[in-house]
């Protein structure tokens, strides 16, 4: 190991060792160890275009509210595969790592972009969890007005598709109007997003930051797989650089450990750990 990224650890345990209070924010890079691609990393998936029977789409094209509006039986084929994949492998070691590190030891909250789910099932309290972009385990109606009145509703029943089109063979219905469901995630170009239950989460995360102030607690940031797109919830300085929320700057905020492979920022209070999620949460709490 580099003398320079043995420092670099030795000097997050130490925070580790000074902080009552972790705030885990973290984006695609934290479930690659499982088997889910990133999007714009290295082999990402937006980096990349996807042949569809014979046709051929960028992934923010066939990942956006246009394509769910012009060719649903495509989009729901796509998506399927994709949650199937997401649903058929597990959350890394990484994830249990932390949880047994944090669980009694710090006051904890997530925030996340990723819409796997996996912290939930990782164990972690779902009141602690705030996904930012949604959860793959819900789904909303295509009419705003019916999600306003009744909600999202559990993701149950993911529609079968033909595996070498991405046809899906039929499409979810919603059972409050019986117009068609979507993921409730948000895609690209999504105004139709339904964040409501995320809001709530938001707010429980508002509040839990708020009381740490009150009591004192002093709070660490540990950002494990976030990139520098513009939907990422990757942080600068305390300050989260997208914009996704405004998180108050607080005098107990004691610092950042970014653990990411990639060095593409430089950040006054950050100790960047240049390892993916699972090595370096085990170089942090072994």
């Amino acid at each position: 190991m580099p003398r320079n990224l043995r420092k670099e650890i030795t000097n997050a345990k130490r925070l580790l060792s000074e902080a009552d209070a972790i705030l885990i924010v973290t984006g695609a890079g934290m479930s690659v160890d499982s088997g889910i691609p990133t999007y714009r990393g290295t082999g990402g998936i937006w980096t990349k275009s996807i042949q569809v029977g014979n046709e051929t789409y960028a992934y923010d094209d066939i990942s956006s509210l246009k394509m769910w509006k012009t060719k649903p039986e495509l989009a729901w084929g796509f998506k399927a595969n994709f949650y199937n994949i997401m649903n058929e492998l597990e959350p890394h070691e990484g994830y249990y790592e932390i949880l047994e590190n944090v669980k009694d030891r710090y006051d904890y909250f997530i925030a996340t972009s990723n819409i796997d789910g996996y912290f939930k099932r990782a164990g972690f309290d779902e009141n602690k969890i705030y996904e930012v972009h949604g959860s793959v385990n819900y789904l909303q109606c295509m009419d705003k007005k019916c999600n306003s009145i009744n909600g999202v509703t559990p993701a149950v029943d993911l529609p079968t598709f033909n595996k070498e089109t991405f046809i899906a063979d039929w499409l979810p219905k919603c059972k409050y109007c019986n117009k068609m469901s979507r993921p409730n995630v948000s895609m690209f170009g999504d105004v139709e997003f339904y964040g409501k239950p995320y809001e709530h989460q938001r707010k429980r995360m508002n509040e839990w930051l708020t009381n740490l102030k009150n009591q004192n607690k002093k709070l660490l940031i540990l950002e494990i797989g976030c990139g520098i797109n513009p939907h990422s919830l990757r942080m600068s300085n305390g300050r989260m650089m997208s914009g996704e929320w405004k998180m108050p700057i607080f005098d107990n905020n004691i610092g950042t450990i970014r653990l990411n492979p990639n060095d593409e920022q430089e950040d006054e209070n950050t100790i960047h750990i240049s390892m993916g999620a699972k090595k370096g949460i085990h170089s942090l709490f072994s």
